[in-house]
């Protein structure tokens, strides 16, 4: 196998990855939201963000495992233009509405995603 080629991936892998992951989300945005609200979590807006969350997550694992070849370059471009746009909308709002933490929280995931997640990188191995 050259190094440039990722490795196939099985059901079972790709679902345990794919779970992992999402659990992951979920205890990430249930931190976010924690620090946001406090101790005074609205439960039912929660609920919904957490069901759209997971419907979009099991959405695009199950179009990347369909779908294996889409290159991580088109990934990358998709999460700069989202990454730009979300820091530009935050800039925005806290322009015209003040500073509030929803929005600082909003520019440093948008700048997360200017960054470029590793989507597709082939994991470097150390040689001894």
């Amino acid at each position: 196998m050259e190094n440039n080629q990722l490795s196939k991936i099985d059901k079972k892998l790709f679902i345990k990855k794919s779970l992992v992951n999402m659990g992951k989300l979920i205890a990430f945005v249930l931190i976010l939201v924690f620090i946001v609200y406090g101790g005074a979590i609205p439960v039912k807006a929660t609920l919904i963000a957490m069901g759209v969350l997971i419907a979009i997550i099991l959405i695009t694992t199950l179009f990347y495992f369909k779908y294996p070849n889409v290159g991580a370059d088109k990934i990358k471009k998709a999460c700069l233009i989202v990454g730009i746009l979300m820091v530009i909308v935050n800039l925005a709002l806290i322009i015209i509405e003040g500073g509030k933490i929803d929005y600082y929280l909003g520019i440093a995931l948008g700048l997360y995603f200017i960054s470029g997640p590793d989507f597709g990188k082939p994991k470097s191995r150390k040689i001894n």
